[in-house]
């Protein structure tokens, strides 16, 4: 026998007294909820508006999180010390004031010396070039003290390793080249160090590392740092030789000379400008700054791309006769782009590089020493050039991350 349920569903005023003081009830607690949520959320981001120093600090690092996390891979490691590898100061011997703390008993007016002192006898001398170990951001610059030019500071740049999150922290530097919020490649020099007012350790590199809150000997990182170099490359050999399309050429390249902007778009001057002292009748066009009456500025990068790859080729030979291999992708941009700068001094590039897959800093010293090489060669004065090289450099990197 077959039994049919009623569809009818009783109103509010059908119930039972008792269900319907526990359903409104259930309800009225469930409005209150809801209400305390919302306010709760509307404070929440009225106080991320208001605070603006507060809504800057939660979006930096909120970005920071996935990018550098992208910086951490495959990436390879640098001397903070400028000329000396990490090689150098996993053998430096510090004095008992300068050492690692927790490990020696080095102990300060805070607590253990979380760091290691490196100083003239290793390169740390006032004025020596500091750069960044890692590639990451640069998350602070704290001021510290004096110094004769004006004051101490201290960078903390945030980034991965093999282990995961850390910061490296560059302490008692002057002259920085960078801000907050900065991308830094591992090897890029970001400041100097500072003539601090020391007397008993005088001036010095304090280099200090923390994961996870706590302090990492810097001399033990380093030495892990120089094996995963190795490893490093042992594992990408296909890196060297990787093709470089023309767009990546147009957008490193003229984010170097001013003609595109972080975007790879053009800005005013691709469509014409002057360099100063430039005395031609035409004026300088499209992403390469060409100086030779093009029609237009895409026909200029038209005609400097084919230059452009005849002189890769060229390059590539000179590589691959002096390191077994050709260039690695990072190296034959910058080549081309010193190539764009000074074709004699372009071809001086590869003499000069001590690795076919160089790090940007000796990148940077190698087409120094190639614009000067070209310059006395040419019988005029050599040129001080580091600092546009560096700048030319971390655009060029800049747009290969891209």
């Amino acid at each position: 026998m077959n039994s049919t349920v009623s569809q009818h569903k009783p109103h509010w005023t059908e119930l039972p007294p008792v269900w319907r003081w526990i359903i409104g009830s259930a309800i009225q607690a469930g409005d209150v909820a809801l209400k305390l949520g919302c306010v709760a959320l509307i404070g929440a981001s009225t106080w991320v508006m208001v605070d603006k120093d507060a809504n800057d600090r939660f979006t930096l690092r909120r970005a920071d999180v996935a990018a550098v996390a992208m910086m951490g891979q495959g990436q390879t490691y640098a001397s903070p010390i400028v000329g000396k590898t990490l090689a150098d100061l996993v053998a430096y011997q510090p004095s008992h004031g300068q050492s690692f703390g927790p490990e020696t008993g080095n102990m300060r007016r805070y607590g253990p010396h979380g760091g290691v002192d490196f100083d003239c006898r290793i390169g740390g001398c006032v004025g020596a070039a500091v750069a960044a170990p890692i590639a990451g951001r640069v998350s602070e610059i704290r001021k510290i003290g004096t110094s004769a030019n004006g004051g101490s500071f201290q960078i903390h740049i945030q980034g991965q390793d093999w282990q995961g999150p850390v910061e490296h922290q560059l302490v008692h530097v002057d002259n920085i080249s960078v801000k907050v919020g900065d991308t830094v490649t591992a090897g890029q020099v970001v400041a100097k160090v500072s003539p601090t007012d020391s007397v008993s350790t005088g001036p010095h590199l304090d280099w200090k590392i923390k994961r996870n809150g706590a302090w990492v000997n810097p001399q033990t990182w380093a030495k892990d740092a120089k094996g995963k170099n190795a490893t490093q490359q042992q594992q990408a050999p296909s890196a060297p030789g990787q093709p470089i399309s023309d767009d990546l050429l147009k957008r490193a390249i003229g984010r170097a000379e001013g003609t595109r902007d972080a975007n790879g778009n053009p800005t005013q001057a691709f469509f014409g400008h002057r360099d100063p002292g430039w005395q031609g009748r035409c004026q300088n066009q499209g992403s390469f700054s060409y100086q030779h009456c093009a029609a237009s500025p895409e026909a200029a990068d038209a005609s400097w791309l084919g230059t452009l790859r005849k002189a890769e080729q060229r390059i590539n030979g000179q590589a691959v006769a002096k390191f077994g291999k050709p260039l690695s992708q990072a190296a034959m941009v910058a080549a081309l782009d010193g190539y764009t700068q000074s074709p004699n001094a372009g071809t001086m590039f590869v003499a000069n590089l001590p690795t076919a897959d160089p790090n940007p800093q000796q990148i940077i010293e190698a087409r120094t020493a190639a614009l000067n090489a070209s310059r006395r060669a040419r019988g005029g004065p050599p040129m001080n050039v580091p600092r546009d090289q560096q700048r030319r450099v971390n655009a060029l990197i800049q747009q290969l991350g891209r």
